[in-house]
């Protein structure tokens, strides 16, 4: 019996729009009568998740910033935030590469240079509502609460950045593609698979109790957390390997296609 449903957000649950599915919040609570309790999985910070999820806030868990914070009615159950050791050749790396600006994200907040370039600070707002544009983010590399700091690539992330940053941080840290312009620095280990897991050690619920639904590389974790693995139709191919099951895509009502036919929510 499926008592945990983890689901990420950008290609999966949203679709190219960025438009949440209809029904959504009567089969959540539909789902909560049966005894299963529905998370989102995201890079994004806790603020913007909450602001898009705002009639659900009360009835969901939020596995967020990639899975270094989990909040659940405003409450931190984990936090798992980089040592402030590695924040300034975190930044500094940054430095190095045309069209890439960061994102220092603190857990409740997510700090931006003043310098960025227009677009990208117009752009953060989507994912991170609740920032601070500060003169120089290496005054704030002592921070003890940095989750993850996120780079933005004007250009595609994948042949741009990604192997610049593997090279010089990844001996030390995770580096992670989690979008077309977006790569994650984090603390080893940390992913939305070892998050859930912790909450599954908190919650008393075994993996094979638990579905989860992704759609990008830092996904792989979240779907070998469960024991219902479900990769997007639109999904980067090598996720749709580990999965179990292919969806239908995000742009097809995915996600709740499964959910109705899975736990017979009419």
């Amino acid at each position: 019996m499926i008592k945990l449903i983890a689901c990420d957000m950008d290609g999966t649950l949203l679709d190219s729009q960025k438009r949440l599915p209809d029904g959504l919040l009567p089969a959540i609570q539909k789902l909560r009568r049966q005894g299963v309790l529905f998370a989102v999985a995201s890079g994004r910070q806790y603020a913007a998740l909450r602001r898009d999820l705002e009639p659900l806030a009360q009835d969901i868990l939020f596995i967020c910033e990639n899975g270094a914070l989990v909040m659940r009615q405003d409450e931190q159950l984990l936090i798992d935030p980089i040592d402030p050791a590695h924040l300034a050749d975190i930044v500094r790396a940054a430095r190095t590469l045309e069209g890439v600006y960061p994102v220092l994200c603190r857990a409740q907040m997510g700090l931006i240079e003043q310098a960025a370039a227009p677009d990208f600070r117009a752009e953060t707002l989507r994912y991170y509502p609740a920032q601070r544009v500060v003169p120089d983010l290496m005054a704030h590399t002592g921070s003890p609460d940095v989750c993850k700091v996120a780079f933005y690539d004007e250009g595609d992330a994948q042949t741009h950045e990604l192997p610049v940053l593997e090279r010089r941080l990844g001996d030390r840290l995770s580096v992670i593609l989690s979008g077309e312009h977006w790569v994650d620095v984090m603390k080893p280990g940390v992913n939305k698979g070892e998050a859930l897991r912790g909450v599954q050690r908190m919650l008393g619920i075994r993996p094979e109790e638990c579905m989860a639904f992704g759609d990008y590389l830092n996904d792989c974790e979240l779907l070998d957390a469960v024991g219902e693995s479900y990769a997007m139709e639109n999904a980067h191919p090598a996720l749709k390997r580990i999965a179990k099951y292919i969806a239908p895509s995000n742009d097809e009502d995915g996600v709740m296609r499964v959910l109705r036919e899975r736990f017979d929510l009419t």
